[in-house]
């Protein structure tokens, strides 16, 4: 990896992480109002978890395939194969059961401390995969741009300007 490359792979970082730390906000400024009221016990069993572990876990499908859209003709060695089976995964292993838990704890009269401790974890996850996916994505997004900038498409760029 060049340094240009190792220093885009930085920068594709900070923006993910800078996006996750956002999507902890909300839970932040919850924790803390439970935590004066003095009903922080009570911080697990809210469905807000579940709800955004399938929000993160979609973002990550979607920022990581805007990435391989955006750079896909400049990826030739990538194994499209591959990529669905890591999607389908993601989907089955992390999408499906973060809706399933959903359910389960808005249909439940008194949340269990199972399904309270499996909607956190399933958020864990989504960040997870939302740091990762996220963070391949947004560097061959980044990687596509610079591409596309390029003197190769020096004569695609004008063609689009003198159309616009």
């Amino acid at each position: 990896m060049t340094e240009e490359e190792r220093e885009s792979s930085k920068d594709s970082l900070c923006v993910v992480a800078a996006e996750a730390l956002f999507i902890l906000l909300p839970f932040v400024v919850i924790g803390i109002v439970l935590w004066h009221k003095g009903d922080l016990a009570r911080f697990p069993y809210m469905p807000e978890w579940a709800i955004a572990a399938a929000i993160l876990v979609g973002l990550a499908l979607v920022r990581f395939t805007t990435g391989l859209f955006q750079a896909g003709a400049e990826i030739r060695a990538l194994a499209w194969e591959r990529v669905m089976l890591v999607f389908s995964g993601v989907i089955i292993f992390a999408l499906v059961p973060s809706l399933l838990v959903l359910a389960l704890v808005l249909v439940s009269s008194a949340v269990s401390l199972y399904l309270a401790l499996g909607q956190v974890a399933l958020f864990v996850m989504g960040l997870a995969l939302f740091l990762a996916l996220g963070w391949s994505g947004q560097f061959f997004l980044g990687q596509g741009k610079a591409n596309h900038a390029g003197p190769g498409f020096e004569l695609i760029n004008r063609a689009r300007a003198a159309g616009d």
